[in-house]
């Protein structure tokens, strides 16, 4: 995923910075071109200028009363000189700067067929600007751009006047500034179709990986899962992760059907070897009254033992029975500290036989979960009887009560040997015992029970001793629970 983020960022870098040097480039040649555009009418016009200061020294030195006559006059005399040098000069209109005013102003080539005098008001301040600067530094200009053209303006000061000429660039933006503006549009556009594009890829491949990621991650608990149909690349990797995700499902299925006749393998091979004993005891024991019967010899002891075997086959099929076809719990939320105290009390006359000190101790009495009362009995009943008989003479067991964070738990705890390393795995598989007068169900029989009403039971070693330890979700007590 960051691999391709980073070939979409380089790839939108990239897109900016062809379209900034195309701007650049094309932003250069227009400025290029007026540049010349520029130079050029700076040399036309200096040659202007160089020509009627010429004729201008020519009038005054060669009348000895100019200096005497009127600005009118003067003004007329000027404006032919102008008008009979800037003939040459097409578009080029000018005139004089003499005793603080503008003289001879002329424009003969103006091309509305009549003759202009007026000096443009438009460009008048540019034009006194120039004039001020060449009197300053002996030489002026000005530079007006328009929309559509360029205006140049060039004074130059000799002695006591100033001759000035201007020029108006019509169309300097046409044709080729006008098919350049059209190629710079078509490349902002481009480049913003090419960005956007750039943007919406990076934002779907980022939402897109995002839901393949979660997918996955609800795969892991979620076996049922597939990832939503889409199209494109992405399409194609969710069909092949929904493919993979198939193949794992027909697998997982067929491990556990493997799973199951493994243990209906064990399950048959210990229940034939359960039963086997008790059947050959009742077959010795027959066999004897057999004998028996020939010499009338039999009495009430000798069924005894026939009579013992089958029990032992009815407590065998009973825990079978009981692990196979667990009733649905009655759930319903209520206090456990009163059932923990009722169990304790089931006990006590087997721990009292061994002189076995059983305690309660509850750091949350009100502790309320929801369950059914009667399985819980038997599933602490049962650890308690397994205590008793895993604690020597004078031991000691403790049942806490309390709660953490949104969990309710009692612990069995006793002072007994413990069990085994080797053994702890096996402790809740069905028919795994260490004790020779047990079944092996009675632990597998209360992990279902307690799984059935949504708690776990676990083991743990203690100090000394065993700890058997039932965790349930804490049910808040309220007003309309009927027993919290």
């Amino acid at each position: 995923m960051r691999h391709l983020q980073l070939q979409l960022l380089f790839g939108l870098v990239a897109v900016l910075s062809v379209t900034a040097l195309s701007v650049l480039l094309i932003s250069n040649a227009i400025r290029s071109a007026e540049g010349v555009v520029i130079s050029d009418t700076r040399k036309m016009l200096a040659t202007a200028n160089a020509e009627l200061d010429q004729q201008y020294s020519y009038r005054v030195s060669s009348d000895s009363s100019w200096s005497r006559l009127p600005a009118a006059a003067q003004d007329v005399s000027l404006r032919a000189i102008s008008r009979a040098t800037l003939r040459s000069y097409p578009s080029v209109e000018g005139g004089f700067f003499a005793d603080g005013q503008i003289l001879g102003y002329a424009y003969p080539t103006h091309g509305s067929g009549t003759v202009k005098m007026d000096v443009p008001a438009a460009e008048l301040p540019q034009i006194e600007a120039a004039i001020r600067q060449a009197r300053t530094t002996g030489r002026g200009s000005q530079v007006l751009r328009g929309s559509r053209d360029l205006v140049v303006i060039q004074a130059v000061a000799h002695g006591d006047h100033v001759s000035w000429t201007m020029k108006r660039v019509s169309g300097i933006t046409d044709p080729g500034e006008k098919r350049r503006n059209i190629l710079l549009i078509g490349l902002v556009i481009a480049a913003f179709i090419s960005i956007t594009a750039t943007l919406a890829a990076a934002i779907g491949l980022r939402r897109g990986l995002a839901e393949v990621q979660t997918g996955l991650a609800r795969l892991e608990t979620d076996f049922g899962f597939e990832l939503p149909a889409k199209g494109g690349e992405l399409g194609r990797i969710s069909q092949s992760v929904n493919r993979v995700a198939a193949t794992r499902r027909k697998l997982e299925a067929e491990l556990r059907r493997e799973d199951r006749l493994r243990a209906i393998g064990r399950l048959t091979a210990n229940i034939a070897h359960e039963i086997r004993n008790p059947l050959n005891g009742i077959r010795l024991a027959m066999q004897m009254l057999k004998q028996k019967l020939i010499h009338r010899e039999i009495g009430r002891a000798d069924l005894d033992l026939v009579i013992e075997e089958v029990d032992r086959l009815n407590i065998l099929l009973t825990d079978l029975l009981a692990f196979r076809e667990t009733q649905r719990p009655s759930l319903e939320p209520q206090t456990v500290l009163p059932i923990v105290r009722h169990c304790v009390r089931l006990v006590e006359p087997q721990a009292q036989a061994r002189d076995i000190d059983i305690q309660i101790r509850a750091s949350d009495p009100q502790a309320c979960a929801r369950v059914d009362a009667k399985q819980l009995t038997q599933v602490l009943t049962n650890l308690l009887l397994n205590a008793i008989t895993a604690v020597s003479q004078d031991g000691k067991i403790e049942v806490h009560v309390f709660t953490a964070s949104e969990s309710v738990l009692i612990e069995v705890c006793d002072t007994g040997p413990g069990v085994p390393a080797e053994h702890q795995e096996h402790l809740f598989e069905a028919f795994y015992t260490t004790r020779g007068d047990g079944t092996g169900l009675g632990l597998a029989v209360s992990r279902e029970l307690v799984h059935g009403m949504g708690g776990t039971i676990t083991y743990r070693a203690g100090s000394p001793g065993a700890v058997f330890a039932l965790n349930f979700p804490k049910e808040i007590q309220n007003e309309t629970s009927s027993h919290c």
